[in-house]
């Protein structure tokens, strides 16, 4: 491959070279970040991103799930709505505590090494929610639940940025979030249903365990033991000057995750009682939301790779989108068609969950590579600091006003001010480029 050639598909330039035709540059582009030349790992690029994948979606299935679960934690507790807000929120601050913190090992001993010890501490700690039987305990559960979870998203986000390096990145890492909405997806449809059973929540705990740990396993062993590089001594102090190039993307996290996890969180109740759908059917729909969000990671990241890696543009239409969608759910009547509901929620979820990715990418091409898995760890803790506020003040005002509708409108402002932001964010960006 000539360096013309290289440097045009480094750049994403839609463009076709001298001599090349538009197919063929497009064709050479696409195959780019899937060359098994140069590839770290143990395997090649293709079956270690769909391993990398699964196992986000292993995770996610838990994290997600435990959301999902929330209106079962209700009935079996007897929780107000801003009660179960907790369940999102304790599971929320228990990630948010530690993932910095995995974020810097992953840095510092290699992802490899890290998912090993982490897998076993999930699976145990999913297992312990068999004997749980108290609202209390069950909080505190989560929170150290949440604490190892972050394992996951730590070390393999830092896998896969590390393994595809010098490569268009967008699509990779919007490909391997997908894990998160599709975790999600499969929560909504197929928790209803295994919960309704005789013996109620205590299979979803074996579940958790067993794909926990046989995923985080299997990832790791894909991944690239050799040793990591010397550790200078500066990486044991906070670096003010990462921390400054990267609360743009983070400050974006914290807004537009609202979005996400209310989605996530307060669908089935909202579809349930305002619209009448019996909950088996309402978890379809809300499947139907992270189909969306798993289409519109992997979309949104190659757009922005097409657009020579300028992030913020993407995550401006992401956060207009979902505002938007967020309004019409707020304005729908009671009765509303399955199928237009799941239509709604589609296009919701590809604003509202579509953007993670986009966010990650941006903080971890904002460092030096020594410091990729402390930035994107660091984008994930704001992620998780907004859907541990969100969610309890979400269900608080409706337990107060008895309308959904308003809390949906609101999270609508949210959403547009996060549009605002990545719009504001990509202008300064760009004329410090241009300086």
């Amino acid at each position: 491959m000539s360096p013309h050639i290289d440097s045009f598909i480094e750049s994403g330039d839609a463009a076709a070279p001298p001599g090349q035709t538009a197919a063929v540059s497009a064709a050479r582009w696409w195959m780019k970040p899937f060359d098994p030349n140069g590839f770290s790992a143990r395997v090649g690029p293709v079956p270690f991103l769909a391993v990398a994948t699964l196992s986000q979606t292993g995770m996610s299935f838990v994290q997600q799930g435990i959301v999902v679960m929330g209106v079962y934690f209700a009935a079996l507790f007897r929780l107000t709505l801003a009660q179960m807000g907790l369940v999102t929120t304790a599971l929320s601050l228990g990630v948010m505590a530690s993932m910095v913190v995995m974020g810097a090992v992953a840095d510092r001993v290699g992802p490899r090494r890290l998912l090993f010890a982490g897998s076993g501490a999930m699976a145990a700690l999913s297992l312990a929610f068999l004997w749980i039987s108290g609202f209390y305990a069950l909080l505190l559960l989560l929170f150290a639940l949440g604490v190892v979870l972050a394992v996951a998203p730590a070390s393999g986000t830092k896998a896969v940025f590390a393994a595809f390096r010098g490569r268009p990145r967008g699509m990779i890492m919007g490909i391997r979030q997908t894990g998160v909405p599709l975790g999600a997806l499969l929560a909504a449809s197929l928790l209803p249903r295994l919960v309704g059973g005789p013996e109620g929540l205590r299979p979803v705990f074996w579940l958790f365990a067993g794909e926990l740990l046989c995923l985080g396993w299997l990832f790791a062993g894909l991944m690239q033991g050799a040793p990591q590089p010397a550790v200078k001594a500066t990486r044991n102090r906070l670096n003010v000057q990462v921390l400054g190039r990267i609360w743009r993307p983070a400050l974006i996290a914290v807004v537009m995750v609202s979005g996400q996890y209310l989605l996530l969180g307060f669908s089935l109740s909202e579809l349930h009682r305002v619209h009448h759908v019996a909950l088996a059917a309402a978890g379809l729909v809300l499947a139907a939301s992270q189909l969306g969000g798993g289409v519109g990671r992997i979309l949104t990241g190659v757009i922005s790779d097409r657009l020579g890696g300028r992030r913020t543009p993407v995550l401006m239409w992401c956060g207009l989108t979902a505002a938007v969608m967020s309004w019409v759910v707020a304005l729908l009547p009671p009765h509303v068609a399955l199928w237009l509901l799941a239509v709604i929620w589609f296009v919701f979820g590809l604003g509202a969950v579509g953007w993670n990715a986009l966010a990650m990418t941006w903080a971890g091409e904002s460092v030096t590579p020594d410091r990729s898995g402390f930035a994107m760890s660091s984008v994930g803790t704001a992620a998780f600091l907004g859907s541990a506020v969100f969610p309890p003040l979400f269900g608080a005002l409706v337990d107060a006003t008895h309308q959904f509708s308003l809390g949906w409108a609101l999270l609508g402002g949210l959403l547009s001010l996060a549009s605002f932001l990545s719009w504001r964010f990509g202008r300064s960006t760009e004329r410090l480029a241009s300086q």
